[in-house]
């Protein structure tokens, strides 16, 4: 365990505007070793299985735009529109029931700094349309071969396809 600790350090400690746009949202450039990062895997299984709808292997633009939406309103857990800090710290447990906790730990790091990176407005909190403005083009970046669906092999591109433009 203690030598999870300062990998996930490093990921929350990397300077927010580093971090550029997740679900800028939730991904340009294909380079193996990218799937490689750190949680790539645990993070596009799990995309996949919350925004894939008809279960074909694919991601459409309406499963996206379902997807973004319904993950923004179960990390609202006040429902109150906004994605806090506190409501970003909670995601550790449940991320990590569904994948494992090692990977669960990486990846809830990963999305948390991610979408605190959203906060156009400084008020310390991020709004489903800020969280839409950014992870709206992420779909187009994610679509390496342009073919209007995101599939798993597109999907282990995510992590550096969220901080890089």
């Amino acid at each position: 365990m203690n030598d999870i600790q300062p990998m996930i350090s490093a990921i929350s400690s990397v300077s927010l505007r580093v971090m550029k746009p997740l679900f800028a949202a939730l991904v340009l450039a294909t380079t193996p070793a990218f799937a490689s990062f750190p949680g790539a895997e645990a993070l596009a299984k799990l995309v996949e299985s919350e925004f894939d709808l008809n279960a074909d292997g694919k991601i459409d633009q309406g499963e996206w735009q379902a997807g973004v939406e319904k993950g923004f309103k179960e990390m609202d857990l006040d429902g109150d529109g906004l994605l806090s800090s506190k409501e970003l710290d909670a995601l550790n447990s449940p991320i990590a029931e569904e994948i494992g906790d090692f990977a669960g730990k990486i990846v809830a790091a990963l999305i948390k700094n991610l979408v605190l990176t959203m906060d156009a407005d400084k008020d310390g909190a991020v709004s489903l349309k800020e969280y839409s403005t950014l992870t709206d083009p992420l779909f187009a970046r994610l679509d390496a071969n342009k073919d209007s669906n995101v599939d798993s092999a597109e999907l282990l591109e995510l992590p550096m396809k969220m901080i890089s433009k």
